[in-house]
């Protein structure tokens, strides 16, 4: 069975991204979606759809929950799970991917880097259960608004806008490079790299909206 690594997930997010490029006037779908809510769920369906096309031979599983029949089972939900049968009825995690969507105002907050240590704590658990390990790859996204207009819509549209236009407006921090140093500073010692991708701005009510994606793994 074919193996899903670091630069399929990349080329993924390339490629998905690619779909969304428009002119500066038309619909963008991915500056909407981000704009106006958290995206992990719909950029978790795409990739989704998007591997188990790519790769048929591999059971690609959307917010797969883990059931071996034993008592210490739990509700633990992961992103995307790809499954590799050990027998007729039952399949086991080879790799689990999770992602994360933040605004740029997020960073240096703690509660990013926490959630990252959360997922992956919650994978290494699955894995102490099933006696071997799996892989995780994790996709943080932070969508980055970067312009105000006069006609600002409420907060219930464009999500966080009170946050976003005082990020704006002290004009202080430098995106991405404030995220890349976020993570520098912390994967350092900790055995991770990332790849980065940024996408081209996008508009929605005209807001011009940018995404930079980190796609994190521990160095083999």
């Amino acid at each position: 069975m074919g193996k899903i690594e670091t630069c399929e997930v990349q080329q993924a997010l390339l490629d998905i991204i690619e779909e969304f490029k428009t002119s500066p006037d038309d619909f963008n779908e991915l500056a909407y979606i981000s704009a106006t809510n958290k995206s992990e769920s719909y950029l978790r369906d795409k990739l989704a759809i998007y591997f188990q096309k790519k790769f048929p031979e591999l059971i690609v599983s959307r917010e797969y929950l883990h059931k071996s029949g034993l008592l210490d089972d739990t509700s633990e939900r992961y992103d995307i799970a790809i499954l590799e049968r050990v027998n007729n009825t039952n399949v086991e995690p080879v790799l689990i991917i999770e992602l994360k969507k933040w605004y740029c105002h997020d960073v240096p907050c703690k509660k990013v880097w926490n959630a990252l240590i959360s997922d992956e704590m919650k994978v290494d658990l699955l894995s102490e259960k099933l006696g071997r390990m799996i892989d995780v790859i994790q996709i943080i996204t932070f969508t980055h608004i970067t312009n105000r207009v006069t006609d600002d819509l409420h907060n219930g549209v464009i999500k966080y806008q009170s946050f976003i236009n005082d990020d704006i407006q002290k004009g202080k921090k430098k995106y991405p490079d404030e995220i890349d140093m976020y993570f520098n500073n912390r994967i350092k010692n900790d055995k991770k790299e990332y790849v980065k991708i940024e996408t081209g701005p996008g508009k929605y009510q005209g807001r011009e909206i940018k995404n930079y994606f980190y796609v994190i793994s521990k160095k083999n």
